[in-house]
C-alpha cells in the first residue's frame, strides 16, 4: 500500500512537473530577430517597429521584435538564406531578389507592367500574389505580407535621361536578378548586379554611373549625395515581400498566431501608407537633384524595347501565370 501510494504521488509529482514546463515554455517571451537592408529612417524600419509594438502590447511582452536595419544581418539574399536556415527570425526584402529562391517571382519584375497602385495591390492582395507567397513555403520560407519599396526610378550622375539612346554605355547597377539586368541591357544601358549595402560606395567611387530604385529609398540611403538626376520612369514596382522562418512561426500557439497574423495585416496598412508619402516628401527635401518627368512618348520610347524581356519571363516561369498577372493589373 505504501509502495502504492509513493508511485501515486511519484505520478503526480511528475505529471505536475511536466505541465508546469510546458506552461513555462507556453509563457516563455520570444524576441523575434528581424533584418533588412534599408536605412534605420525606411518606412520598413518604421513598419517593424509599429508591429513590434502591436505585438508587445496585444501579448503584454511575451512577443518582441529586435531590429537590425543596414544590411547589419547580411545582405538581402544573404537575410532570405538565414530565413531559410533559422539564423534570422523575420525580413523583408526586394522580391526581384525572391525570384532567384522560387522563380515565379520573375513575374513581377516585368517592366512596365503596373500604371498604379490599384492595379498593383489588385494583384498582390489577389489570389495570385497569394499563391505566390505560398510558393515559398517548399523552400523553407514562410511569407506573410507584401509590405511597399514602391515604383522604381532611374538615376545617375551625368546628365538628363530623356531616351534610352541616353544611356548608351552608362554604367549601371541592378539587382542580382537576371530579368532586371536582360531589361537595361535592352534599354541600352550597360548593367551589372552589386549588393544593395555596398551600391552608396560604388557610387561615390564611380564604379557605377547610374542605378535603379524608389525615390524614397534613393533619399532615405543619402544617394543625392552622389547622383544628380532621377528619370521618373516607374518602370517596375518594386514590393518588399515580409517573411518569417516557418518554424518560428508553427511555435506561436493558436492564440498568438491569430496575434501575429492581425498586427502584420495592420503594419502592412501602415507600412503602405508610409511608403505613398515617402516619395512626395523624399522630392521636397531633395531641391539640388534634377527630376525629369518623361512625356508619354519618351515614356513609351522604354516600354516599347521590352518585348524581349516578356518573352525571357515567359520562358523562364510559363506563359500562364504571366498572362494571368498582366490580364488581372489591366482588369
Amino acid at each position: 500500500m505504501l509502495t502504492k501510494t509513493l508511485r501515486n504521488r511519484t505520478l503526480t509529482l511528475g505529471l505536475g512537473l511536466c505541465v508546469s514546463l510546458f506552461a513555462g515554455l507556453a509563457n516563455a517571451n520570444t524576441v523575434l530577430k528581424a533584418g533588412h537592408a534599408s536605412s534605420n529612417t525606411s518606412t520598413g524600419q518604421a513598419a517593424f517597429e509599429f508591429l513590434g509594438k502591436e505585438l508587445a502590447e496585444k501579448t503584454n511582452g511575451r512577443i518582441t521584435v529586435e531590429i537590425f536595419p543596414n544590411s547589419q544581418l547580411g545582405s538581402e539574399r544573404e537575410l532570405i538564406e538565414s530565413i531559410q536556415l533559422g539564423n534570422v527570425d523575420m525580413a523583408f526584402a526586394s522580391s526581384a531578389v525572391l525570384g532567384n529562391f522560387n522563380k515565379e517571382f520573375f513575374a513581377l519584375d516585368i517592366p512596365f507592367l503596373f500604371k498604379d497602385r490599384e492595379s498593383v495591390y489588385r494583384v498582390l492582395d489577389g489570389e495570385i500574389g497569394q499563391q505566390l507567397l505560398q510558393s515559398l513555403e517548399p523552400v523553407g520560407i514562410k511569407a506573410v505580407a507584401y509590405w511597399e519599396n514602391g515604383f522604381r526610378q532611374l538615376t545617375n550622375n551625368k546628365k538628363a535621361i530623356h531616351t534610352p539612346d541616353d544611356l548608351k554605355g552608362m554604367k549601371m547597377r541592378t539587382m542580382e536578378n537576371e530579368v532586371h539586368i536582360a531589361a537595361w541591357k535592352e534599354e541600352g544601358a550597360n548593367p551589372a548586379p552589386l549588393a544593395f549595402g555596398e551600391l552608396f560606395t560604388a557610387l561615390q567611387q564611380g564604379t557605377f554611373d547610374a542605378q535603379e530604385g524608389p525615390i524614397n529609398l534613393f533619399y532615405d540611403m543619402k544617394f543625392y549625395e552622389v547622383q544628380d538626376h532621377i528619370t521618373k520612369t516607374n518602370h517596375v514596382y518594386s514590393p518588399w515581400p515580409l517573411m518569417i522562418n516557418p518554424d518560428v512561426y508553427n511555435s506561436f500557439s493558436d492564440e498568438d498566431r491569430a496575434i501575429f497574423d492581425e498586427a502584420v495585416k495592420n503594419a502592412t496598412n501602415f507600412q503602405r501608407t508610409q511608403a505613398q508619402e515617402a516619395d512626395e516628401k523624399a522630392v521636397a527635401n531633395m531641391p539640388n537633384v534634377t527630376i525629369t518627368e518623361l512625356t508619354p512618348e519618351e515614356h513609351a520610347a522604354f516600354a516599347n524595347r521590352m518585348g524581349p524581356v516578356h518573352e525571357l519571363v515567359k520562358k523562364k516561369i510559363g506563359a500562364d501565370i504571366v498572362d494571368r498577372i498582366v490580364a488581372e493589373a489591366n482588369r
